[in-house]
C-alpha cells in the first residue's frame, strides 16, 4: 500500500534496519529545531523585562 520498500526486502530484517536509522535521523533533525525554538521561548521571556527597562530608563531620562 504506502509501503516504499521492495518485494526482495519486504521479508528481510534489513528493511528494519534501514526504517530504524530512517528513525534515528529524523530524531536527530527534529532536535536541532527544537533548540532553536527554544532559543525563541527564552527571548520570548526576556521581553517584559526589557520593556520594563526602556520605559524606565525613558521615565528616568526624559
Amino acid at each position: 500500500m504506502g509501503c516504499a520498500v521492495s518485494d526482495n526486502k519486504r521479508f528481510s530484517l534489513d528493511a528494519i534496519d534501514d526504517n530504524k536509522a530512517a528513525l534515528e535521523a529524523a530524531k536527530n533533525n527534529d532536535k536541532g529545531s527544537r533548540d532553536h525554538s527554544m532559543q525563541k521561548i527564552v527571548a520570548l521571556t526576556n521581553l517584559p523585562f526589557l520593556i520594563a527597562v526602556v520605559a524606565y530608563l525613558l521615565w528616568k531620562f526624559l
